[in-house]
């Protein structure tokens, strides 16, 4: 079970980069549009434009290339599966020796699986890219800014903001909870390493318990720590430091809305 050690959406590091610098407001943006750019790209010139922002933008960040790639290796076998079913599902000119009983290999497949395979991959990358260079306090902040707005309709935005915060805070710690109940049980004898997929996923079973156990207890935790600290649903809250939007993040935003529009005109 390493494939979980390498995990790192969701997770922080800190550092004085360019893209640490930047407000939670510009990455949110910048995602967003990123996300649009990505999943309606359709022609090789618009995917080759994205993988070399995506370069470009992990440059600014100064973090481990090794390390922010190993995050996607978790994701793999989504990759292969959005891929095998584009593969062989999807109608065209067979290759050679197909089609193999109800399986039809196409070229039209191979060539929609990979764009989706490199859709995904890119979006999971550019995601992690936001949570490892933003902190998940700041992440709140921003998204409570952003959906300001909609406090006219009575939307609850402070306690969503909570919530997202939470949520992405709860990854890192899941993970490390599963981790350690793993190693606990490998320690008792069970192997997680042999046999094949339906061998393991019996193994996996029983660490379901304790998993849910010590995540409730986690949550009962967090609870009443912030019962402690004096926190009511809803309350209008003060940050000790406030965000502003500089300029850099203004030229940022620019840059993406330029960005954006030729990657649309990539489409023809």
């Amino acid at each position: 079970m390493k494939f979980l050690q390498d995990i790192t959406l969701g997770q922080y590091l800190p550092g004085n980069s360019f893209l640490h610098r930047l407000d939670a407001r510009t990455q949110f943006l910048s995602l967003i549009l990123l996300m649009a750019c990505v999943f309606t790209a359709r022609t090789f010139e618009a995917m080759a434009l994205a993988v070399l922002l995506f370069l470009f933008a992990l440059f600014l960040s100064g973090l481990p290339w090794g390390y922010v790639f190993r995050g996607a290796r978790p994701f793999l076998w989504l990759f292969l599966f959005s891929a095998g079913l584009h593969f062989f599902f999807t109608p065209g000119p067979s290759l050679p020796f197909f089609p193999i009983g109800f399986l039809d290999l196409t070229w039209t497949g191979l060539a929609k699986g990979a764009l989706v395979a490199a859709q995904l991959f890119l979006a999971i990358l550019f995601s992690s890219l936001m949570t490892l260079t933003t902190s998940p306090l700041k992440l709140a902040q921003g998204l409570e800014k952003l959906m300001s707005p909609l406090k006219r309709f009575r939307v609850p935005v402070e306690d969503f903001s909570m919530m997202t915060m939470l949520a992405i805070r709860f990854i890192p710690i899941l993970l490390g909870e599963t981790n350690r109940i793993l190693k606990a049980q490998s320690a008792r004898g069970v192997d997680f390493e042999s046999g094949n997929f339906f061998r393991r996923a019996k193994n996996l079973l029983p660490i379901l318990t304790p998993l849910f156990h010590s995540v409730m207890k986690r949550a009962d935790d967090l609870a009443v720590a912030l019962l402690a600290r004096g926190y009511v649903s809803g309350a209008r809250r003060t940050h000790l430091h406030e965000t502003r939007m500089a300029a850099k993040d203004y030229g940022v935003l620019a840059f993406m809305i330029g960005f954006t529009v030729l990657e649309f005109k990539l489409q023809g």
